[in-house]
């Protein structure tokens, strides 16, 4: 009985780890698939400049190219891992070397052959100062754009950081490891769609307190961006800036802008809006960029009467004030325009 009882148990451990492991097989994500990163320290790297055969070779002592990481994942609908490198353009001995000040910025999405000869599958420009006539025709520039109603403009150099930033990770919910770009003051997003490599997102980005994220807002294996800008004050400088939000969602090709999701039934930010204003107000008089995005909240909160208040001041105000570094008066005009229209229009 004992023996039996014995056998009874084990035999019922073992379903439970075979049970386990199916488990466990079925819940595999691109997420936990695996992922394989490798930096270069040096451009002479032998490893790295063999990925330089895709580019023209370089006025000698001027610039040069240089790998500086390379990832190996299954980006796309096929089941072999794809390798996705990324090359600086330095300056070398005419712009600061390995210091973050580069010409240009490429990232490569490649096959890697049975004979370890890489094969192009897609071709990426990121970034580009104009230092060196470098023609790829076979690259895809990235164009970036500041966020709606942050108006801003982003510095000349907005894309070059420190180095390239890419993190895989399936952020449209259909399966496949899509690449979230970190350039310094800008992000970008790349994505299968329909068969090929597709920019879905492109921003820049400012100065912030928080970093630009991807969140799953609603559980459901989508994610969307989330672009902060804080809101400057005119030589105000002890002032806190608050921070605005641009919200971007997943449509199904691209992702696309709602604010309103953000700031329809946020009574948090509505109320530290409020307190900003008035305090400016009382004791500077109007500040019509704070204005602006009170009525832009009430705006997509519904409140039309509100929102006209606020956006009316505006268009009547706005050319009596003094506006820091390329901000002008006439963005937020053109923008409270705009609004008001859309506000005029009946709805449907």
């Amino acid at each position: 009985m004992k023996q039996h009882l014995q056998t009874t148990l084990l035999g019922l451990a073992i379903l439970l780890i075979l049970s386990c492991s199916v488990v466990s097989a079925d819940d595999t994500t691109p997420e936990t698939s695996e992922i394989k990163y490798h930096r270069y320290d040096v451009p002479s790297d032998p490893e790295g400049q063999k990925y330089h055969r895709f580019f023209p070779r370089p006025p000698q002592g001027l610039f040069f190219y240089d790998t500086r990481l390379k990832i190996t994942a299954n980006i796309d609908d096929t089941p072999e891992k794809e390798t996705i490198v990324g090359i600086l353009v330095d300056g070398g001995g005419r712009l600061e070397p390995f210091a973050g000040y580069w010409a240009q910025a490429f990232l490569l999405i490649l096959d890697e052959t049975e004979a370890g000869v890489p094969k192009k599958k897609a071709f990426f420009k990121l970034y580009d100062s104009g230092e060196y006539p470098l023609e790829a025709p076979a690259a895809k520039s990235i164009e970036y754009h500041s966020p709606a109603f942050v108006f801003k403009k982003p510095w000349p150099d907005a894309a070059k950081g420190n180095g390239i930033g890419c993190t895989p990770i399936d952020l449209t919910g259909d399966g496949t490891l899509d690449l979230w770009l970190d350039l310094g003051r800008a992000i970008a997003v790349i994505s299968f769609q329909d068969g090929e490599f597709k920019v879905v997102f492109s921003r820049y980005t400012y100065p912030r307190w928080q970093p630009d994220e991807y969140v799953d807002l609603n559980n459901d294996g989508i994610y969307e961006i989330k672009i902060p800008y804080s809101i400057y004050m005119v030589d105000l400088p002890g002032l806190r800036y608050l921070q605005w939000v641009s919200l971007y969602e997943w449509d199904g090709n691209t992702y696309v802008l709602n604010n309103e999701r953000f700031y329809a039934n946020n009574d948090e930010f509505l109320i530290a809006l409020l307190k900003q204003y008035n305090y400016l107000l009382t004791r500077y008089g109007r500040y019509e960029p704070y204005g602006f995005y009170l009525g832009l909240v009430y705006y997509y909160r519904g409140n039309a009467a509100m929102a006209r208040k606020h956006l009316q001041w505006v268009i009547k105000h706005a050319e009596k004030r003094k506006y820091i570094q390329s901000d002008k008066p006439q963005d937020y005009i053109q923008a409270a325009e705009v609004l008001l229209k859309k506000l005029a229009k009946p709805k449907k």
